[in-house]
C-alpha cells in the first residue's frame, strides 16, 4: 500500500536524415517531405501512407522506414514500429535516433536489457545523445540499478540541462533510494522549467510526503489536481494524506475520485476501506477489502497486518 510515483520514457520522434539523390532517391524524398509535413500535422494514416510510397520507391532508404516507425509508434503499433526500426538500423546502423527509439519500444515491451542494449550502441555512436542517456536511465531503474540509473540521468542533464523530463526521471531515481530532498530539488527544477506539468507537483507532492512534509505535499497535491483533474495518483496520493489526519470524509471523497478514475486501483481500495473501518461502516470495509484482493491477491498479508493494526488504535481510541 504504497503512493505511487511516475517516470516518462524520452521517444524523441523526430523525422529521419535525408539521404543521398539518385533518380529513385529523388522520387522517395518527395514521398517523404509530403509524409513528414502529414506527420507534423499529427495525420498518422496520411503519413503511413506517404512513407510506404517512399519506400516502394526507394527499399534501401532507411530514413523511411525509420520516419514509418515514428508514425506508427504515435499510433500504438509498436510491432509494426519495431520491424521498421530494425529494418532501418540493417540498412543504416548509424542511424543513432532509431536506436535510441527501439530500444523505448522494447522498454513499452518488457524488454529492459534490449533497451539498455539499444540506448548503449545509440550512446558509443554519439556520447552526446542526452535521450540514449536517459532512456537508458529509465531501463536501468526497471532493474533496480539505481546508481547506474542516477549516473545516466546526471550525464543526460550535463548534455540538456533544459529538458524537464531529466529532472522528473532523476528525481524518481533518488526517490527510490530514500534521498527525499534531492527529489524534491529535482522536482522543483522540473517545475520552474514547466510550471504546468501536473506530474511533477503530484511527484513533488509524494517526496515531500515521504520526507515528512505532509504540509507541503498537500499543496503540490492540490495544484497537481488543478492542473490535471484526471490524474488518479493526485487524488489517491492526497487522500493518503487526509487519512493520516484523521479526516475521514475527505479521505473517503479522494478514494472515491481515484477509483472512479481507475476502478481497478487495489491501494485505492484497500485504504478506502480502512477508511469505512474507521468510520464504523463495516460492511462497505469489507466491500473494499474483498475488492481489493480480487484485483491483487498479493496483498492479502499486507492487508490483513492493516486491518489489525486499524482495529488496535480504535480499540485504544486513536
Amino acid at each position: 500500500m504504497t503512493q505511487c510515483f511516475r517516470i516518462l520514457l524520452l521517444l524523441a520522434l523526430i523525422a529521419g536524415a535525408a539521404r543521398a539523390q539518385t533518380s529513385r532517391a529523388a522520387t522517395a524524398s518527395s514521398y517523404l517531405e509530403r509524409g513528414n509535413a502529414w506527420f507534423a500535422g499529427g495525420e498518422w494514416d496520411r503519413a503511413i501512407a506517404d512513407f510506404d510510397l517512399a519506400i516502394r520507391s526507394d527499399p534501401g532508404n532507411a530514413g523511411a522506414y525509420y520516419n514509418r516507425g515514428t508514425a506508427r509508434l504515435q499510433k500504438r503499433d509498436y510491432d509494426g514500429a519495431l520491424a521498421d526500426f530494425d529494418r532501418a538500423l540493417r540498412l543504416d546502423p548509424r542511424l543513432v535516433q532509431a536506436w535510441v527509439d527501439r530500444g523505448g519500444i522494447r522498454y513499452l515491451k518488457g524488454d529492459l536489457d534490449g533497451t539498455i542494449s539499444d540506448c548503449t550502441a545509440a550512446i558509443e555512436l554519439d556520447p552526446r545523445h542526452a535521450p540514449a542517456w536517459a532512456n537508458r536511465g529509465i531501463a536501468r531503474m526497471g532493474r533496480q540499478d539505481l546508481s547506474g540509473a542516477l549516473a545516466d540521468f546526471d550525464r543526460a542533464i550535463k548534455l540538456d540541462s533544459r529538458r524537464t523530463e531529466h529532472y522528473t526521471n532523476r528525481g524518481a531515481a533518488r526517490y527510490q533510494t530514500g534521498n527525499f530532498d534531492g527529489a524534491v530539488d529535482d522536482l522543483t527544477r522540473a517545475i520552474r522549467l514547466r510550471p504546468d506539468f501536473a506530474a511533477a507537483w503530484g511527484d513533488r507532492g509524494a517526496a515531500r510526503h515521504a520526507g515528512g512534509d505532509a504540509a507541503g505535499a498537500l499543496a503540490d497535491y492540490n495544484r497537481a489536481i488543478e492542473l490535471d483533474p484526471a490524474s488518479d495518483v493526485a487524488w489517491f496520493n492526497r487522500a493518503c494524506v487526509w487519512r493520516e489526519r484523521g479526516d475521514w470524509a475527505r479521505a473517503t471523497a479522494d478514494y472515491d475520485q481515484a477509483i472512479a478514475l481507475d476502478p481497478r486501483h487495489a491501494d485505492a481500495h484497500c485504504n478506502r476501506g480502512l477508511v469505512k473501518l474507521r468510520q464504523g461502516d463495516e460492511a462497505a470495509a469489507e466491500r473494499d477489502f474483498k475488492q481489493c484482493l480480487t484485483l491483487d491477491p498479493n496483498l492479502k498479508e499486507s492487508l490483513a497486518r492493516l486491518v489489525r493494526e486499524a482495529r488496535a488504535e480504535m480499540a485504544a481510541g486513536r
